[in-house]
């Protein structure tokens, strides 16, 4: 008998450990969360019972319809929460509460209101949202007694999360302010070179605005500064999508008086540094690009080839678009069209020969143009405005087409074709 004991006094013991250990834990939990499960949810149904009441709105149920529904739904929604949340046999007597008097005290407005049978799936959506919202409201009295917790876990979050803020706005304006800074300066020499025509100058100016991705690196006053690495992977991806989208668009060309000479484009060069610079600085980082910087994983081996590709793209587009710079000319005057290809071939054709000039967007709404040079032979040479500094956005300004026409005296405009425009000579036949 007294082993019988015994056994029962650890089995209470160990009894009453663990529920005190659980009670920890949930306390703990409940610590760590700004926002417990339970208000959460009742939060989601306060939100759902809204919306259902909302949309029965929208769909034109009528008011006094409308506050029927709401009434029933809320009282039944609450006495069934209300049971729900009850023990033992205490339940069994709110569920008889529910049926007995409350829906009779739920359905008393329908006597005065009569549902139209067309309504009745709209009534139904109303009931449901109110149900929820009484429901919710039924479950929040329950947890009245959390809130004080709960309130006090969540004025330790923002206040953790306003201090957050402020460094992060501190340092968000201060980048603001130098990368404006930088801004202003780069565009006020790009814009003198324009003026002047002066190419190196545009591309000084448009280095100076590139180098706003750098700001993180040298800015006096920030707090948190991103790791270098990170800065000049940002500076270079900054670097490479403004010299691939804006600077076809803004850099300054020859314009079309003659003698015309022009050569490939230097945003080319600068697209293969961007790349470069992106390619290098993630294949020399230890961390993934694509984990979280605040969990950093280890980079995966696939990750170490794409980098390294990127990189080798990178230089190899460098290389080619200064060869390019240098292998490929394209003179206009009065005497002769001449290009210098990429191979080096030159094709010379005196500027009497030229019959016509052919302008082709492949793509409607795309400022991209084709020019093909026809000549009396029946051949032809095909230009890439786009590979050449100038107006890419109207094909009749670049100084290319204004050159060709010039020289050759084509002065007679037609558009045979959807996205095809012709100019030929006065004398020759319209297209």
């Amino acid at each position: 008998m007294a082993i019988d004991l015994e056994e029962r006094r650890r089995r209470r013991d160990g009894r009453n450990a663990v529920a005190a250990a659980n009670e920890i834990v949930q306390q703990a939990a409940s610590r760590g969360r700004t926002i417990t499960l339970e208000w959460s949810v009742l939060a989601a149904l306060l939100a759902a019972g809204v919306g259902l009441a909302l949309a029965a709105l929208y769909r034109h149920l009528a008011p006094a319809s409308m506050g029927t529904a709401a009434w029933a739904g809320v009282v039944l929604g609450a006495l069934l929460c209300n049971a729900a949340l009850e023990h033992g046999r205490a339940r069994l007597g709110s569920v008889a509460l529910a049926i007995f008097a409350g829906l009779p005290v739920a359905a008393l407005p329908f006597y005065f209101v009569p549902p139209a049978r067309p309504s009745l799936p709209l009534l139904g959506i109303a009931g449901l949202g109110a149900a929820l919202f009484g429901g919710a409201l039924r479950w929040g009295w329950r947890l009245r007694g959390s809130l004080a917790d709960s309130a006090a876990a969540t004025r330790e979050s923002l206040g953790r999360g306003a201090a957050a803020f402020v460094t992060w706005l501190h340092d968000a304006m201060l980048k603001c302010i130098f990368g404006l800074f930088l801004l202003a300066i780069g565009g006020g020499i790009a814009y003198v070179g324009r003026q002047q025509q002066r190419e190196l100058l545009f591309w000084a100016g448009a280095v100076v605005i590139f180098l706003i991705g750098s700001v993180g690196l040298w800015a006096p006053g920030l707090v948190k500064r991103g790791r270098p690495i990170v800065s000049l992977r940002h500076c270079g991806q900054l670097c490479f999508w403004l010299s691939l989208l804006v600077a076809p668009f803004v850099e300054q060309g020859p314009n079309g008086s003659l003698p015309y000479n022009n050569a490939p484009s230097l945003r080319f060069v600068a697209m293969g540094l961007g790349l470069t610079v992106v390619g290098a600085t993630w294949f020399l980082q230890k961390g993934s690009v694509f984990g979280r910087q605040a969990n950093p994983q280890p980079k995966p081996k696939p990750e170490r080839g794409y980098s390294l590709a990127l990189l080798m793209l990178g230089l190899m587009l460098t290389l080619a678009g200064a060869d390019l710079r240098e292998r490929m000319k394209l003179t206009v005057d009065q005497s002769v069209v001449s290009e210098t290809n990429a191979l080096g071939a030159v094709h010379f054709v005196p500027a009497p020969q030229v019959k016509s000039l052919r302008i082709v967007q492949p793509l409607a709404k795309v400022p991209f143009y084709l020019d093909y040079v026809e000549f009396e032979d029946n051949t032809s040479l095909r230009l890439i405005p786009l590979l050449y500094p100038g107006e890419q956005r109207n094909a009749d300004n670049h100084g290319l087409v204004q050159a060709v026409r010039s020289a050759a005296g084509l002065n007679v405009q037609s558009f045979p074709d959807t996205r095809v425009e012709l100019w030929s000579r006065g004398d020759a036949p319209r297209g």
